[in-house]
This record gives C-alpha cells, structure tokens and sequence, in this order.
C-alpha cells in the first residue's frame, strides 16, 4: 500500500488533521503546492517497479489539483485503479472525471466529518458531500475520523441508503502527530469508543452496512462482548501498524502522516516499496517493543503477533517531554517546565 501525496492545498481545515504539519512544513520549505506531470510520472514508475495496481491520490484535499483530470487520465492509462482520499468538497470538473469511471477502477473515500470547524461540518458541507456521493454512487465509501468521545455514526446509514453509496464506512482513529498539534483521540479513551463502535456495528448491520478499521485499532479497545458483537456484524476489523508510505512532494516517503516528522526516508528513482519498507521497519524497530500502553509488552495479542501495539504515533507520544506547570517555591507563581511523560 503506498499513497501519492499530489497537493498539499485544501479547501478545510479539520482540527485533527495529521497531515497539517507536513503540508506547513512543505510550505515553508518553498515546496510547490501542487506535484508536476513530470513528478508524477515517477510515481508512476514507482508503483509499476513495486508491483501495485492500485494509484492512491491523497492531499491536502487531491481534487484540487488543477491537473486532477490529467493524473487520473495517466494513472488509468498505466492500468491503475484509481483510489482518492477526499474530504467530498471537491471542484466539478474532478467530480465529473470521477464518475465517468467504470466503478470497477474507482474508488473514493468521502471523510464525512471532515471539517473548517470545531463544531463539526455545517449544513452547507453536508449538502455538497451529499451530491458528491450521489453522483459517485458505488464508486464512494462514506468514513469518519474518530477523535473524541463524543460522536454519533447514526445519520450515516440514511445517506448510504439515499445516495446508494458502497454499503460500508470506513473508522479512523485521529492521532497525534509526532512533534505537532492536532486533535486527537488519547487511548485512555478508546474503551469509551470501543463499546459505541461495537454497538453501532450492529445497528449498521440490520440495514446491511458493513464496519472497516482503518490502521491504529487495538483488541483490548473492546471487551470480548463486543468483540464477539464485531464478529457477528461481520465487521472488517484489523490490528495493523505498518509503514504505509506516503510519498510527499518533496520526495520523502514517509511511515505515515501522524509519525513522519521521526521516521521518513528518501525516495528515489530506482527505489521501490520493499525497499523502503523495510528501511523504514529497521527504524521503528526499537520502538515496536513498547505500545500505547504500559502493558502492551507483556499483551498476548502483541506477544503473538496478532496486534503491534496500536498507532506508532501514539506509542512515541508516551515518551516525549509534555509542558507542564509548576509552582517555583521562592517565587509563587507558575513557570513552564518540562517533566517526562508516563501517559
């Protein structure tokens, strides 16, 4: 699996984005905002040396290159399906590329609470998102980006319903990025999302919607009664933490978004995903010991292999300094320090 970074441009501002960092740091890196024909050419080539059918366009928000009918035109013509990442809100000029494909080439993940606010997506969004799916019909799958406590998936199995999308969502965890500031969801909270997920599971399995996990979900999220209820809805569930790759704009292939800032290696023109990988699993390594939590090295799912210990991001967030503030006893008054974080 391997995702091409094409803009770093996007018509949101979500507050637990994790790709923020990256695309300020491009920006202040002089990195053009859009990748070149040329450029993506290579990737291109890439994907052909590494074996992959599948061209994984990501941003930023990818619908807002303007040569976004250009790229799907050269991707198909090398035989690739076509996968986007897109917050929904997308220019009709991509929406019309888009739907003119044979579903069976195409496919677009709609974040559905995608957002420019902290309240969540306002009306004028949803209706825009509604159209997109619509439109795109089975080539669309609705997700979400879980990243607090309080959310509610309910009113997604109408708009499945209404719009005759693909009958399934795709769950996210939000996670911190390494080094930056986002919103995101603490895994002292994911009991909490846990037991909603699996109750919602069954609720979307009467109206024969099917759940996914996304990458960063850990068994002992959920009790063996909603692991069973999982099973029983036939949810796609998955324990994975693996070197995605995100291939950037500026040439660095990256673990992943939320951990790229620590683990990320150059990409070249002779190099391919296997290569790359396993570089980068040689850099992660140390870090696969430990988890996202205390117990994880002892945890007989991450002991025999069945889980990695949740989110590589979450696990190094345990052990970066944290701001706090302390009381200086001469002086009685709060001063910023640092102390080492055991969360």
């Amino acid at each position: 699996m391997t995702n091409l970074l094409v803009t770093r441009v996007c018509n949101l501002k979500c507050p637990y984005c994790f790709a923020g960092e990256h695309m300020q740091e491009a920006k202040a890196a002089a990195v053009p905002p859009y990748i070149s024909l040329d450029d993506f050419d290579k990737r291109l080539d890439f994907l052909e040396r590494s074996g992959i059918e599948e061209a994984r366009l990501i941003g930023g928000e990818p619908t807002l290159h303007p040569n976004f009918p250009e790229l799907v035109r050269r991707a198909r013509e090398r035989n690739k399906q076509v996968v986007v990442f897109s917050n929904g809100l997308m220019p009709e000029v991509a929406l019309s590329v888009l739907e003119n494909l044979p579903k069976e080439v195409c496919q677009i993940l709609i974040n559905m609470n995608a957002s420019s606010h902290l309240s969540g997506p306002d009306e004028r969004e949803q209706a825009w998102r509604l159209k997109t799916l619509k439109r795109l019909g089975p080539r669309a799958m609705p997700g979400f980006t879980i990243y607090t406590t309080d959310f509610s998936l309910d009113y997604l199995l109408p708009i499945i319903s209404e719009t005759e999308c693909r009958k399934a969502i795709r769950l996210g965890l939000a996670q911190a990025i390494y080094g930056g500031d986002n919103n995101y969801l603490h895994p002292k909270q994911y009991s909490i999302v846990g037991e909603k997920i699996a109750h919602f599971s069954e609720v979307a399995a009467t109206a024969g919607v099917r759940i996914e996990f996304d990458c960063g979900f850990v068994p002992c999220m959920f009790s063996e009664t909603n692991l069973e209820t999982l099973r029983q809805a036939r949810a796609a569930v998955a324990w994975r933490c693996s070197p995605i790759l995100d291939i950037g704009l500026d040439g660095q292939a990256l673990h992943c978004f939320p951990s790229g800032g620590k683990f990320h290696v150059s990409w070249g023109d002779g190099s391919d995903t296997t290569s790359l990988r396993n570089a980068l699993s040689d850099r992660v390594k140390p870090f696969r010991v430990a988890g996202i939590y205390k117990e994880c090295s002892t945890c007989r799912f991450k002991l025999e292999g069945e889980c990695q210990g949740g989110c590589l991001a979450a696990t190094l967030r345990r052990f970066q300094p944290a701001k706090i503030s302390f009381v200086m006893p001469c002086y009685n008054k709060l001063t910023e320090g640092e102390e080492y974080d055991q969360r």
